[in-house]
């Protein structure tokens, strides 16, 4: 049975406000056939948007979304503009997608539940009203209208970290090979914050995955509706780079 004990406690607070999750996933089945397929996926979850993610990225508008039970269920676009179902179930660790014929379900290995608070402090020295200063949007997104984006594009971003990542000594000598993946906050300004580490593979991969993200230069920020935007992104780094 998984253990998400603690994860329950803190959904049992729900209310309509905005409430973001990532699902990460390595495995899903199909229900009608019944086959099983083993596949890395990250699931990103608003209130405007789904975006599942495997290796690329499928992104689904939100028109509708509800709580029964201990699920939340998004009514959502598909990539026909047609009418789809997205219902997560933080209890059975499970997400489900329905659209038309296709039915998929993709079990849970891990849930984390995103901060979306806005800062609510209030300018110094003004004079204005409470009600007339503009609150600045300091939300963090998981998807954007224009994604944030390394100088130059992801091959740029690949080139970049094959001359700047290292191969830790531990992981040379135990001959550990894989995918590190790292999440960071692209801030307005390009800059990269809350550097954290999703995967980790063992042998110091981890820690240098963040060193070298945190030294990256500035991105192109994202946006939505022609503003620049917090979003959060999510990098992979190769060891040995």
């Amino acid at each position: 049975m998984h253990s998400c004990a603690a994860f329950c406690l803190v959904l049992l607070a729900f209310t309509a406000s905005a409430q973001s999750y990532t699902l990460y996933s390595s495995r899903w089945v199909d229900l009608g056939s019944k086959a099983v397929r083993r596949m890395p996926t990250i699931i990103y979850l608003d209130t405007h948007r789904v975006t599942i993610e495997q290796n690329s990225r499928m992104y689904l508008d939100v028109i509708a979304r509800s709580r029964q039970g201990n699920s939340l269920v998004y009514e959502v676009l598909d990539l026909n503009d047609q009418k789809a179902t997205a219902v997560f179930s933080w209890e059975q660790m499970v997400f489900d997608y329905y659209a038309g014929n296709y039915r998929i379900r993709y079990i849970l290995d891990s849930i984390r539940r995103e901060q979306e608070a806005v800062e609510a402090e209030e300018p110094e020295n003004s004079e204005q009203p409470a009600d007339t200063v503009d609150q600045a949007d300091n939300r963090i997104y998981l998807t954007a209208d224009v994604m944030p984006e390394f100088p130059g594009g992801t091959q740029a971003m690949k080139a970049w970290l094959s001359r700047n990542a290292r191969y830790p000594a531990a992981a040379r000598k135990e001959q550990i090979k894989g995918l590190v993946e790292v999440t960071a906050v692209v801030e307005k300004d390009g800059s990269l914050s809350d550097v954290r580490v999703l995967r980790d593979i063992g042998g110091g991969c981890g820690e240098e995955a963040v060193r070298v993200v945190k030294a990256m230069p500035h991105w192109v920020p994202g946006s939505i509706g022609g503003e620049d935007k917090r979003v959060r992104v999510t990098i992979r780094i190769f060891f040995p780079p």
